[in-house]
């Protein structure tokens, strides 16, 4: 049979199934909870210690049930992940249904990352993902470590897909970007410059799972040498974030906008 319902009566729910319900519920989002002590990390030498809380990895809710302990490596910068590591396998203990079951989880442990981190979507076949917690800076005997606050439901700022547009950024401090957070999603952009972008005024794409149902329009400004010009900003269900230039003032654009998804 090709259909299936897990769900259901007499059924073996497994835990990828599970976690790909529960993923899908929060929008594939990945954060940590109001739980415990919120995984703050302390640091002695380069011994950082990371305090109890839960967060959410691809639908999977990870606890640090007891404060844990990790060895930084000196003359590094990098980040402490908390890791959902599927190539592992779990040690089990006793006969499943009797009192002395008990399951060691090998495939969650914190890692300290000086690369890149790794973020696989573990619900489509892939098999490592590491949510930073935190970030260090060490010398050969001291490290310093600053929390990174995952808010749940938020994806944090993302680049805006630019290079799809032909749009480039210019000048000090350029961005354009995007963020959702709680189901509404943010674009912001700045010293964008669409001379020579796809019809001379696109900005750049959001991803197609965030477009909006209708065109959002909010207003922008195009930064001169002399003037600030006013325009108008639009954002489309092909995802296109785009805008009406002022006669040749195409060079440095700036806004931002915010809808709420559907």
């Amino acid at each position: 049979m090709t259909l299936t319902m897990h769900q259901a009566d007499r059924n073996y729910v497994t835990p990828a199934n599970d976690a790909s319900l529960y993923s899908s519920l929060v929008d594939d989002t990945n954060g940590t909870l109001n739980r415990g002590n919120k995984l703050g990390i302390t640091v002695n030498g380069l011994m950082a210690t990371v305090n109890t809380g839960q967060a959410v990895i691809q639908g999977r809710l990870v606890e640090v049930v007891k404060p844990e302990n990790v060895t930084l490596p000196p003359n590094s910068t990098g980040k402490i992940c908390l890791t959902v590591d599927l190539s592992k396998t779990n040690d089990v203990i006793g006969q499943a249904g009797t009192p002395e079951y008990s399951v060691k989880v090998n495939q969650v442990y914190l890692a300290v990352v000086t690369g890149d981190v790794l973020q696989d979507d573990l619900n489509n076949g892939g098999i490592v993902y590491q949510l930073p917690i935190g970030s260090f800076n060490s010398s050969t005997t001291t490290a310093t470590v600053s929390v990174i606050k995952n808010v749940f439901n938020d994806t944090g700022w993302k680049d805006l897909d630019i290079a799809s547009t032909g749009a480039k950024l210019w000048g000090t401090n350029p961005y354009a970007q995007y963020r959702v957070r709680n189901s509404v999603v943010y674009l912001r952009w700045r010293g964008v410059d669409v001379t020579n972008a796809n019809n001379g005024n696109q900005i750049g794409r959001v991803p197609w799972s965030f477009r909006p149902d209708v065109e959002i329009t909010g207003s922008a400004s195009d930064i001169g040498a002399d003037s600030i010009y006013p325009t108008i900003a639009y954002v489309n269900e092909t995802t296109t974030l785009w805008v009406q230039v002022v006669a040749n003032h195409m060079g440095n654009l700036c806004g931002s906008i915010s809808y709420p998804l559907t």
